[in-house]
Formats: C-alpha cells, sequence, structure tokens
C-alpha cells in the first residue's frame, strides 16, 4: 500500500500525456476518453477514475503544456537586469506565446472568468514570485503589500495584455510602463492607495 501514491501519480501522468497527445490529433477529448485510456494503457474505468471527467483532463492537459513555457520564460526574464524589466520581459514573453495555444489559453481566461485554480495559481507562482520577492528586497518593487496581493495583481494585468487585440511586443510594453510599473513601483506605496483592492 505504501507505493499506491506513485503508481496512482504514474497512471495520471501517462492518462494526461495520452490525452495531450489525443488532443494534437483529433483536436477534441469530447467523446475519446476510451481512445485516451486505450493509448495509456488502462480500461476506459480506470481513466475515468484517475481524471474524473474530460474538463478535468483538459485541465491537466493545459497545465502540462503550461510548464513547457516556463523553460522559454525564464530565458526571457534572465536575459534581464533588475525586477521591472524582468517583469516587463515576463509579461512580453506571455502574451507572445500563451494566446498560440488554445487549451492553455483557455486554461488561464478561466482563472479569471471561474474563480481562481490552485494548480494554476501554483504556476503563475513559479513564474513569477522569486523575481516579485527580489524586487522588494532590493527596493525597486514596493513592499507596503505582500507579495501575493502583487503576483494577484500582475496576473490579472497579464491577463488582459495577452487577450487583448493588439499582443505586439511594444503595446504590451507600453500598457506594462503606463499602467503597472507605476502601480508596483515603491512611490505607490508612499501614496497610500493599494489598487489591489481589500486588504486580506
Amino acid at each position: 500500500m505504501a507505493d499506491a501514491g506513485p503508481l496512482v501519480e504514474c497512471l495520471r501522468d501517462r492518462l494526461i500525456e495520452a490525452a495531450d497527445v489525443e488532443l494534437t490529433e483529433s483536436g477534441t477529448l469530447t467523446g475519446r476518453i476510451e481512445a485516451v485510456a486505450r493509448r495509456a494503457g488502462v480500461s476506459r474505468a480506470t481513466a475515468y477514475r484517475q481524471v474524473g471527467s474530460v474538463s478535468e483532463l483538459l485541465t491537466q492537459v493545459g497545465l502540462r503544456r503550461a510548464w513547457r513555457y516556463l523553460t522559454g520564460l525564464r530565458d526571457a526574464v534572465d536575459a534581464e537586469a533588475g525586477a521591472i524589466a524582468k517583469l516587463e520581459a515576463a509579461m512580453i514573453y506571455g502574451a507572445r506565446v500563451l494566446p498560440l495555444d488554445s487549451i492553455v489559453a483557455d486554461l488561464i481566461a478561466r482563472q479569471f472568468t471561474a474563480g481562481r485554480d490552485p494548480e494554476v495559481y501554483e504556476m503563475m507562482n513559479r513564474m513569477i514570485r522569486p523575481t516579485v520577492e527580489a524586487g522588494q528586497r532590493s527596493g525597486e518593487l514596493r513592499s507596503d503589500i505582500g507579495v501575493d496581493r502583487i503576483i494577484d495583481y500582475l496576473t490579472e494585468q497579464s491577463y488582459f495584455a495577452t487577450f487583448a487585440e493588439d499582443t505586439s511586443a511594444q503595446t504590451v510594453s507600453r500598457r506594462f510602463r503606463t499602467f503597472m510599473e507605476p502601480v508596483i513601483s515603491p512611490s505607490a506605496g508612499a501614496c497610500n492607495h493599494p489598487p489591489f483592492g481589500p486588504r486580506r
């Protein structure tokens, strides 16, 4: 029984990978759970027990694909010096890359239309938390509010930039410098008007 956890995770991983391939080839997972199960080498019933529904399977495929972008995002961020420049680079990269995959785009959109998904939020944290924390320590970002609230704000604004009509680097950069940088800078904290909603 001690090994049941790792075995279940391995099985879920196989199903998610199989679903990713099936989705790439057929364009949908609706009515294709049996094909996914066959690719993963399990029964249809086992597939449903592990993933629950087509909707959950799509979410997991979206997360799997989104994590692939993390390497490219890190490269874009690492090429810049300073928290502000790094966050701007992350925003430009996301707006350029994320809409190219409809499954990932839908996953991010649901983060703002159906409430926070903990797995999506974990991914966003992994992407930008180190930069925000470093920026607060260096004094480049405001420190009168918590890291989580800044991440919430940046994630929300990045969503708007990513799904705007114009996602060119120039437009995204202008959005960041005009609307976001002034809000997360230390001078904004000095005004005592945090635009992040009620304090948590």
